[in-house]
């Protein structure tokens, strides 16, 4: 049912490209997005492999994990989410208030 759900959304919401690629990263995520580390075995890089390894008709690069990854629609491929971070957030930041507020755009923070 996840998978549907974000597929809806993400369907809704733009004009279908690379309906291949939505559909990878649906799985992706909804599969292994809630993978992480335990007793020293990092699942989600193991999931990452695996995924690599067994689903070739859409490649993810080899650099990071497919988790490294998001769909951009308008060129029909995968980026990594690092480009989506800003260069420079000092100028949107409101100081008067508390930190716990605000959340500083990073790979980990704009893919979650």
């Amino acid at each position: 049912m996840t998978i549907c759900k974000l597929l809806e959304s993400i369907l809704n919401s733009n004009e279908v490209k690379g309906l291949e690629y939505i559909f990878v990263f649906a799985c992706v995520w909804c599969l292994g997005g809630g993978f992480s580390e335990k007793d020293g075995i990092n699942f989600r890089k193991s999931f990452s492999d695996w995924w690599k390894d067994k689903w070739k008709i859409i490649k993810f690069p080899s650099k990071g994990t497919v988790f490294d990854y998001y769909v951009d629609i308008e060129q029909n491929r995968l980026d990594e989410w690092i480009k989506l971070q800003t260069k420079d957030i000092t100028e949107s930041l409101d100081t008067s208030k508390p930190i716990q507020n605000f959340t500083v755009p990073t790979s980990d923070t704009i893919s979650t």
